[in-house]
Order: C-alpha cells, then sequence, then structure tokens
C-alpha cells in the first residue's frame, strides 16, 4: 500500500514528500512511468483518514491526474495555505476560501438528508461531493465570492494593519516565539502566521482575550524546514493558573496536531483574563527561555506521538 502524508511517522517515499500531502500527490504524477506503476501496484482505491482542503485536493490530484497537473502551481499554494493556514498568494488564498464555502454548501446538504448516520458516512459524502467543485474553486474562485468576500476583506485589513504597524509582532527567534500585540478585531491567522518564521504564536488583546497557537508545522513531517520542540503548553496553562487569574487556562497535549492555550471561563468558553498585555507576553517569554534550558519543559514530534495523543487517528487505532 502506497502511502502520502505528511503527518510523522508517515512511510511516503523520501523523494515523494512534501510539505504538505498534495505535493507527495504532485510528485507522484511526476514520477517516471515505471517507478509510479510499481509503487501503484494493484491499487485500485483512494483512501484519506480525515476532511480538509490538503487531504480533498491530495485525493483529487490522484483521482484527476490530468486536470491537477494542469493547476499544479495554484494547488500546492492552495494546499499551503489551508493546512498551514498562511498567505500564500492571492489567488491560493482565494481558492482556499472557495473550497471552504463550497465545504459549507456540501455540508448542508449532507446535513438536510438521510445519509449522514454516522460521522464516517457524513465524511465520505463530503469527500464525495466536493470532488466535483475542487476545479471550479481551483479555476474561479470568484464564483463563490459571495460567501468568502468579508472574509477576505478581513485578509486585508490584516495585511493593511500589520504593513503599517510592523512593531506589533515581536519575534523571538532563539525562543521559536513570536507575540502579536493584536487589535480588538482579531486579525486574520493567514496573515499573523505568514508574517513569522516562528512556530508559536502569541496573541496578547486588549480585551485580555490572551491566546498561544502550537502551528501545525511543528507537528508534522516539514521537507523545508526542521521545526524545533514545541513548548509544554499544558505545564504553562498550570503555571497560570497558580497565578490565581479568573478563570482557568488550558492548553492541549503537545502530541495534537495544533494546541491552543487559552483561558477559559466557568461555562467552559474562552473568556478574557485579568493579565495585562505586558504581563502576558512577559510570562509566556520567561516560560519559552526556561524550556531552552530544561527538557521537561518541551516536546519534539516524533513517530509514535499517537501513543501519547489522546485520541488516536483512524489510520493509527491498530497501530
Amino acid at each position: 500500500m502506497l502511502e502520502l502524508s505528511h503527518w510523522p511517522g508517515n512511510r511516503t517515499p523520501p523523494d515523494l514528500k512534501g510539505d504538505v500531502s498534495t505535493q507527495a500527490a504532485l510528485a507522484l504524477l511526476t514520477t517516471e512511468d515505471a517507478r509510479r506503476d510499481a509503487l501503484i501496484g494493484s491499487a485500485r482505491a483512494v483512501t484519506c483518514d480525515h476532511y480538509d482542503i490538503d487531504g480533498i485536493l491530495s485525493l483529487w490530484c490522484l483521482v484527476e491526474p490530468e486536470k491537477a497537473l494542469r493547476h499544479r502551481s495554484v494547488l500546492e499554494h492552495t494546499a499551503i495555505c489551508g493546512d498551514f493556514d498562511v498567505d500564500t498568494r492571492d489567488s491560493a488564498v482565494q481558492s482556499c476560501l472557495a473550497l471552504l464555502a463550497a465545504e459549507k454548501s456540501v455540508q448542508r446538504e449532507i446535513l438536510s438528508g438521510p445519509a449522514a448516520h454516522s460521522v464516517e458516512r457524513a465524511t465520505a459524502l463530503l469527500f464525495e461531493g466536493m470532488l466535483g467543485l475542487v476545479e471550479e474553486c481551483l479555476a474561479d474562485p470568484g464564483g463563490w465570492a459571495e460567501s468568502w468576500g468579508e472574509e477576505w476583506a478581513d485578509i486585508n485589513r490584516s495585511r493593511a494593519y500589520l504593513d503599517s504597524r510592523p512593531d506589533a509582532m515581536e519575534e523571538f527567534p532563539e525562543l521559536d516565539l513570536a507575540v502579536l500585540h493584536d487589535t480588538e478585531v482579531p486579525l486574520h491567522d493567514y496573515v499573523v502566521n505568514s508574517r513569522t518564521d516562528c512556530f508559536h504564536v502569541l496573541r496578547t488583546r486588549p480585551d485580555g482575550r490572551h491566546s498561544l497557537r502550537f502551528r501545525y508545522e511543528s507537528f508534522v513531517d516539514l521537507q523545508t524546514r526542521t521545526p524545533g520542540p514545541r513548548v509544554r503548553g499544558d505545564i504553562l496553562a498550570d503555571e497560570l493558573n497558580e497565578g490565581g487569574d479568573s478563570g482557568t487556562w488550558f492548553c492541549e497535549s503537545p502530541a495534537t496536531a495544533t494546541p491552543m492555550l487559552l483561558m477559559y471561563g466557568e461555562d467552559a468558553v474562552p473568556a478574557p483574563s485579568a493579565l495585562p498585555p505586558a504581563a502576558m507576553a512577559a510570562i509566556a517569554v520567561d516560560f519559552f527561555a526556561r524550556a531552552r534550558r530544561q527538557p521537561a519543559l518541551r516536546w519534539a514530534s516524533h513517530a509514535q506521538w499517537f501513543t501519547e495523543a489522546p485520541i488516536a487517528p483512524p489510520s493509527k487505532e491498530q497501530a
């Protein structure tokens, strides 16, 4: 069985690997015929254990290889935008937004019908419904502009803000930490993530709704860069809770794909912290500095990550 994946511990042939699975699928399509046939063998089906932008695009590449090669450049940039939440280029960002709009449309149809009797069945129907819409979203994302126009305006607002306020992003490259002094209306993730190479992004906000995001790139088998270890956000949450804030800080295990440190109120909904932005930033910088010296405060992605994850994905349940 041929595996094309970027998750840690994947069995993708080394020369086919890419930062995202779509790049691996495209690499397979451009491999010399005899080797491609040998790799595929007798396989007659393509499977994917979860739905996301990179998943549907990589699957589409294998189902519609000729069309995929015609759209190769926008495919790669769209998959990277969708999987890593980064602002790649206008055409790819708009294609990503169109795919997300199409996904919502297909989901509404699925939920309004009788066929989605399980998560697995609903996911299969989502893949099925989206396969016929991928090329439209890549070639003419403007056809879905009514659904994504508002978000596109937010992306441009965020671009303009960071262009005019470069001091809003403070980077600590030796700590792999970026601190964004965010606006009352949060800046768009695509734009924020494209302005820093750091894989931990702390947002401090005037209203106290601070957050620390662990970027997906530091979890997967990235090829173009070698991410350093993640800090233990769950330990940082425990330390913040010892400070007697107005709610409860929580962060998922570092062995999950995209942990997020947030403070929650009594209703288990994200809530504002009493910590001023400068104090939150200082606490984070201190913790990251200690993590450099103390291995117990760090976690690195590895092939057996799923043994530490709270819930293993379907493809790893029998591993």
